[in-house]
């Protein structure tokens, strides 16, 4: 199949599969998209009249009852050091999810009826048996899982390249999924393995990513006006486009349908992935899930232990002060690098050790970085009290201050705690 080909087909061909739409397929039509919106709906209304209790009950469920005040701050950062088109993209991704868990029996009984007002000559429908449909639905949610970890774990890097990298995957990842999900019901109702749809679906990659672009590209475009919207809070957001999405879904059912037929005489004709092949492809998967399990939880721990410096107690041996003033050749040309180190006594209270690892302050003013201030990590057990020697390495460049009339204003100093390497946990000190 050419590139021609795959284009026309997901692009033309798919959605114009509509007008053979008839009145029992669009019985079922109205069916599986009334049950979704009354699904939705039902969904949204208990999150939004109990987001309170439902967030008590995840953290009592998730956490120890001392982590709770820590869970607010970790949901923020997850949040934060996710772009905004990876998190619209996640909440798309997770409507789909949850349609394909709810709807899944109206979708197929949709897909079916199409099948037969459109006249498709797809042959003999035989399903796999119910326990089988459920174990493959289980090893495609495993997958979803494990590259929606993988995109989010990338997203958590302050550097524009992993930025780049994580809104590639994650759009590459909604297309994809997009069009698996509603390709594959046909082609499963003829006896049809997820390994061999992913084999074939892999091999005709603008089919599928350009079928998925066509029935999410809508709502792509809703959340990037919604999010706009800084008022609105993240469950309303996704009410929003869940909502929205619903209608895409249900008209992307008979299209899948359509794209399956073209698909499904190549298939037949095609032999399974080799055995050995989907054993290592699943064993590669299930590693790449646990890393990004490990890793998530890891970085849990990480901020917990560090957040645990808000907490803490300090008193300052200001007889132990020691610096180095920067040259009068640096101080003239407007940048200096000084040393100070000090003594300082931190007890710490909390049930919980505190690691804190090479840390910088950072001082802004105006979104100009005047001074980067380098602090010496040091680790403090739970419950003790002891003396800990500061040191500060500061580079500063003055020259930067934009605005000598108006030299007191607009100054920001946060401090950049690194929760893992390469990812900082920013504490506002002071902003404008």
């Amino acid at each position: 199949m050419t590139i021609f080909q795959q284009l026309k087909i997901a692009l033309f061909d798919a959605p114009a599969s509509l007008i053979q739409l008839r009145r029992s397929s669009l019985s079922w039509m109205a069916i599986y998209g009334l049950t979704g919106i009354v699904i939705f709906s039902l969904v949204i209304w208990l999150m939004l009249a109990n987001q309170e209790s439902i967030k008590n009950m995840l953290l009592d469920y998730l956490f120890p009852q001392s982590w709770h005040g820590l869970s607010e701050t970790l949901a923020n950062f997850l949040f934060e050091s996710q772009t905004k088109s990876v998190v619209s993209n996640a909440i798309l991704s997770g409507s789909l999810v949850l349609a394909s868990v709810f709807l899944f029996p109206i979708k197929e009984k949709y897909s079916a009826e199409f099948e037969k007002d459109a006249k498709y000559q797809n042959g003999k429908v035989d399903e796999f048996p119910l326990l089988y449909q459920a174990w493959e639905e289980t090893k495609l949610f495993l997958i979803y899982l494990t590259a929606q970890s993988i995109i989010l774990f990338i997203g958590y890097y302050p550097f524009q390249w992993t930025s780049w990298i994580s809104i590639g995957l994650s759009y590459l990842f909604l297309f994809f999924t997009f069009g698996l999900d509603f390709i594959s019901p046909t082609l499963q109702r003829h006896r049809t393995q997820y390994s061999l749809i992913l084999k074939v679906l892999f091999k005709k990659p603008l089919l599928v990513l350009s079928f998925g672009l066509l029935f999410s590209l809508p709502v792509i475009l809703l959340s990037r006006w919604v999010f706009s919207f800084e008022e609105l809070s993240l469950i309303e957001i996704a009410s929003i486009l869940f909502l929205t999405n619903i209608v895409f879904l249900t008209l992307a059912v008979p299209a899948g349908t359509r794209v399956a037929s073209y698909l499904l005489p190549e298939i037949q004709l095609m032999l399974p992935p080799a055995k050995r092949s989907v054993i290592r492809g699943y064993a590669i998967m299930l590693a790449l899930l646990t890393s990004g399990l490990f890793l998530h939880s890891r970085l849990i721990v990480s901020l917990h232990h560090k957040s645990q410096l808000l907490k803490a107690e300090y008193s300052i041996d200001w007889s132990s002060i020691d610096y180095q003033v920067p040259s009068f050749s640096q101080l003239t040309s407007g940048k200096a690098l000084s040393n100070l180190s000090f003594e300082m006594v931190i007890n710490n209270p909390t049930e919980f050790d505190i690691i804190i690892e090479t840390s910088q302050i950072i001082v802004e003013q105006k979104e100009n970085i005047i001074a980067t201030i380098d602090l010496n990590g040091f680790e403090l057990l739970a419950g003790e009290s002891r003396r800990v020697t500061i040191k500060l390495d500061s580079n500063s460049d003055l020259s930067r201050v934009s605005d000598f009339v108006n030299i007191l204003d607009d100054w920001r100093v946060d401090m950049h705690l690194q929760v893992w390497p390469g990812i900082p946990f920013i504490f506002n000190i002071m902003q404008p």
